[in-house]
């Protein structure tokens, strides 16, 4: 799998195809101020999906050179600062959002360290985003068993504090429904944690405002509340399947972000 997916990597980069030549134009710009690294989500879901498959954001992280020049240089190019210290890049067909190393959210937080590039994989929520791909040296950054804990497709924590406890247990669900993925015990305790301290209409409101399609209302909640408890508070040893409680959505689903 780590073999395919950098040969899917490499044609990303190099077709011209779906708009990909915004992404070679952002990118160019974005080398001349540092080291660039690809981050977690789009590495993923290539390594599933393929590039057939592949309709979501890529996130970057720069280790500038010198970060008062690379930020006065996002405010002249029109780049929007987003929710947790990035930017968000003008691009016609993708969305492409990069932070600075320094300002990554955990490392500001006091949760990793993270002076590295390297250090980026001990900073995502979810471990199935703790693979880089750097693109100075063509190599994917990624734990020995990574490609392992990918294929088994067993969502689980990497670390646990985040900004965004609301989002981050709406993509559990949505990792579930549409990418096949199963929760392990770190990440079943964690929703129902959430679940509990902000309840089902919450997690409903969270999936509209981010999202444009809606995959948490064909869920059949109370049967989802009470089995995610039982497995909580009984054996783990199995992942909790969510996909076994949703009602009006079909069990096999295409990838739609």
């Amino acid at each position: 799998m780590e073999r395919q997916l950098e040969s899917r990597i490499h044609y990303f980069f190099r077709s011209r195809y779906r708009g990909r030549k915004d992404v070679h134009v952002v990118l160019k710009d974005l080398r001349r101020h540092g080291r660039l690294v690809l981050v977690g989500g789009m590495l993923r879901d290539l390594a599933l999906f393929g590039n057939a498959g592949f309709r979501s954001d890529l996130d970057f992280v720069i280790a500038p050179y010198d970060l008062g020049s690379f930020e006065k240089h996002m405010g002249s190019i029109g780049a929007r600062i987003n929710r947790f210290g990035g930017y968000a890049l003008p691009s016609r067909k993708w969305q492409i959002d990069v932070w600075p190393l320094e300002k990554t959210w955990a490392h500001v937080a006091g949760h990793a360290r993270v002076r590295t590039v390297g250090d980026l994989r001990s900073a995502t929520f979810f471990r199935c985003d703790a693979i880089l791909y750097d693109l100075d040296y063509r190599k994917l950054i990624a734990a020995p068993e990574y490609f392992d804990d990918l294929t088994n497709k067993v969502l689980e924590i990497n670390l646990r504090p985040n900004p965004n406890p609301k989002g981050n247990a709406v993509r559990a669900f949505r990792y579930a429904l549409m990418k096949g993925f199963r929760w392990g015990p770190q990440l079943s305790e964690f929703v129902d944690e959430v679940l509990e301290s902000e309840g089902w209409g919450a997690l409903l409101e969270a999936e509209r405002r981010s999202f444009r399609s809606q995959y948490l209302q064909g869920i059949s909640f109370e049967h989802l509340k009470r089995a995610l408890r039982s497995h909580v508070s009984g054996d783990q040893s199995d992942p909790f399947d969510a996909t076994a409680f949703q009602r009006n959505v079909q069990l096999t689903l295409p990838y739609i972000h």
